[in-house]
């Protein structure tokens, strides 16, 4: 049973992170209390080392979720290394620690549960959706969608350890691409009952196993809907979590608060999410269209107000000071900068004041300010009408004539605006990939960064990691042979 408090409250608030919360939402059949907590882990305050006792009925086995597996791991890579803090949370330096970690390990279809982890992706538990507000790539984890652990023990699993292993290892084989670079991590808490939920020893293990880079790259992990479970989880993580990543959690109570940070539109929300919290637009700030306005307005919006103009002002300014500064900088449209930088200049655009990025200094922020302009764009570069026949090319892709087919369709279905800003953008990403030596930035690189800037559907269905997939193989084919696409 849900009850609501009508009365505005906060939740709590640990280690100076404030809930935005205007409700509290108690969990499902809480059969947790805060005192025990350590004894499930075999934790205590002076021992470090997790003892993980799973309270399922089947102990979950084999690499990476053995128990003997896990305590080697803690102890081989270091995890309790660096300073405590006065609050018990780890000081440690991840940005220090980029090399000499054991690689993450994708499966691939030779795994032996490689036909689980394609069921997997049938429940819509984890999922890719495109670039937030601030170019980076959000991922989001939706609780109610965990199955009843009783349907899981009658379906091909068998068990509900084999199921959050093959869970765990889709994750992985899913997303280790996207987690290369900058991302963000949207976490749905609510649907979560005593039936699906994990157990606490099963969660500390997967977060002890994942490489690194799933830590470091970790730009912000929003918690949506947070209750009672989470506050009594916090205090149980905090001595094996470090400062940095706790300072990137933001608790959020309603959808709507959502909308300052991602695009809400690209975003598959669960619909027992949606019937809880109703999307309204009331809240929302909508920001005032101006003559100057650059971004979430449209491209021909944009170009009536640039006469003479072919190229939007922002493409140009960023394109010529990556061409100028950026083109041998490691990780070019990976990285991601503050939050706060980026929203001031587009401030500056949209407010029709002069940018000079020579006075930020920063490549990356340039990056950044042309990825989100073109996600901002109200329809994608691609167009919307387009989206269908993109998804229809899955087929000739790997045909000899594809660069006939894509040719026909840029050149005779896009309209010329549009078509002149491609071809301009796919040019200077051309350029990019030739220095892929210096900056790692190949043409399947850039494709993964930019394919989900330059088309999504209209219908936020549709905006599934399938045809990602398929939108990035569309845009890699436009970088590595625009000379045969573009220049006829």
């Amino acid at each position: 049973r849900t009850t609501i408090d009508d009365a505005p409250q906060l939740e709590y608030d640990e280690h100076h992170i404030d809930l935005i919360a205007d409700q509290e939402v108690d969990d499902f059949e809480l059969d947790y209390d805060n005192a025990d907590l350590g004894q499930r882990l075999g934790f205590d305050d002076h021992q470090h080392d997790l003892d993980f006792d799973d309270d399922d009925d089947e102990n979950i086995s084999g690499d990476p979720f053995d128990n003997e597996t896990a305590s080697n791991s803690n102890k081989n890579r270091g995890l309790i290394k660096g300073n405590i803090t006065s609050d018990g949370i780890i000081d440690d330096d991840f940005e220090s620690e980029l090399g000499g970690h054991e690689p993450t390990y994708v499966h691939d279809t030779e795994d032996a549960d490689y036909q689980l982890m394609t069921k997997i992706s049938e429940y819509g538990i984890i999922e890719c959706c495109g670039d937030d507000k601030f170019g980076r790539k959000t991922i989001v984890f939706s609780a109610c969608r965990l199955p009843n652990q009783d349907v899981i023990r009658n379906s091909q699993f068998k068990t509900v350890a084999k199921f959050r292993e093959c869970l765990f290892k889709y994750f992985l084989r899913a997303f280790d691409q996207y987690v290369d670079m900058d991302y963000v991590l949207i976490y749905f808490h609510y649907g979560l009952r005593s039936y699906n939920r994990p157990s606490y020893g099963w969660l500390m293990q997967c977060y002890l196993k994942i490489d690194r880079k799933y830590k470091k790259n970790l730009k912000a992990l929003y918690l949506v809907h947070p209750t009672t479970w989470i506050k009594f989880f916090w205090p149980v993580i905090r001595p094996f979590i470090s400062v940095k990543f706790s300072r990137k959690v933001t608790y959020i109570n309603r959808l709507s608060q959502l909308e300052e940070y991602v695009h809400l539109d690209n975003i598959r929300i669960p619909a027992e999410v949606k019937s809880f919290d109703p999307l309204s637009p009331l809240g929302i700030s909508k920001n005032r269209t101006h003559p100057t306005t650059k971004f979430h307005v449209s491209l021909k919006f944009i170009l009536e107000n640039e006469p003479g103009e072919v190229i939007p002002l922002v493409v140009r300014q960023t394109i010529d000071f990556i061409k100028n500064f950026g083109l041998n900088e490691p990780g070019i449209f990976r990285r991601s900068t503050l939050v706060s930088l980026t929203k001031q200049v587009q401030t500056k655009y949209n407010e029709g004041q002069p940018v000079v990025f020579e006075q930020y200094g920063d490549v990356h922020l340039a990056a950044c300010i042309l990825k989100t302009f073109l996600r901002d764009l109200s329809e994608p570069l691609m167009t919307y009408r387009l989206y269908p026949e993109l998804l229809g090319l899955s087929g000739t892709l790997k045909r000899p004539d594809q660069v006939d087919i894509i040719r026909d369709l840029i050149i005779e279905k896009l309209p010329t605006q549009n078509y002149n800003v491609l071809k301009y953008l796919i040019e200077f990403l051309n350029l990019v990939s030739n220095y892929s030596n210096t900056n790692l930035m190949t043409t399947s690189n850039l494709a993964i960064v930019f394919g989900p800037n330059l088309a999504w559907a209209e219908d936020v269905q549709m905006n599934s990691l399938a045809n990602y997939s398929l939108i990035n193989t569309f845009t890699e084919i436009l970088i590595a042979r625009y000379t045969e696409l573009f220049l006829k």
